[in-house]
């Protein structure tokens, strides 16, 4: 039996102009295009007539429709949001359908954590300002809150993946970083209705997350007075 192929294309993460030539290739290109709530469903204009085209539940099991596919021979597309190696699952995919004799590619996608802020006015480094970048899912594989000691005591900071235990995050937080410190909070960012908020970090907790959404702490949340209307 000839077997397909998959490509995990990072899709961006949700402006639909930022997915890359390489991946609009593909999505041409494909048999079977796999796509889940936080794909750009205007990138699914890209696919051929005859493509097939399938909707990813949270309870399906991702991997198994994956293979089902490739072994049909098919060039199986699944569309990730943002890039597939950061917080996306993309390399726990691959090694195992590799690993079930299934060849995988990985197309890089422009993630989240530069875009988003980037569309909000915010550098994560500048001269003199910082000079170093953190990046942390507020809650881990299991739904394990992050160890937040881990986090430094300045430079950038970027919370990914905040949603509904923003109270927990907050207090994680607080045990690191000043109570008056600012948090930039930003909802459903590159979307065209992204929403942007600053608030004192001990004021975090009382804020209505809507999802997709990020927290940036750090002296560069300055610019965005002066980068504001560039972006």
């Amino acid at each position: 039996m000839n077997k397909g192929k998959v490509i995990l294309v990072g899709a961006g993460p949700g402006d639909p102009e930022l997915i890359t030539l390489k991946g609009v290739k593909y999505v041409k290109s494909a048999d079977v295009i796999v796509y889940d709530k936080l794909t750009p469903r205007s990138v699914l204009s890209y696919a051929k007539p005859s493509c097939i085209i399938e909707y990813l539940r949270s309870d399906d099991s991702e991997i198994d429709i994956l293979k089902k596919y490739a072994l049909m021979g098919k060039l199986v597309v699944r569309l990730k949001n943002g890039d597939p190696y950061i917080f996306g699952r993309g390399g726990k995919i691959c090694i195992t359908l590799i690993s079930d004799g299934i060849e995988c590619e990985v197309v890089p996608g422009v993630s989240s954590i530069t875009s988003v802020p980037a569309y909000a006015g915010i550098p994560l480094t500048f001269p003199k300002i910082s000079d170093m970048i953190t990046v942390i899912s507020g809650v881990t594989e299991g739904g394990k809150l992050f160890n937040f000691q881990k986090i430094p005591d300045d430079g950038t900071l970027v919370v990914l993946m905040v949603g509904k235990r923003l109270e927990e995050i907050s207090k994680g937080l607080l045990a690191k970083r000043g109570p008056s410190e600012e948090v930039v909070v930003i909802e459903k960012g590159t979307y065209e209705d992204q929403r942007v908020s600053i608030v004192k970090l001990k004021e975090l907790s009382e804020i209505k997350l809507t999802s997709p959404s990020m927290l940036v702490m750090g002296n560069v949340m300055k610019l965005r007075n002066f980068l504001w209307k560039l972006s």
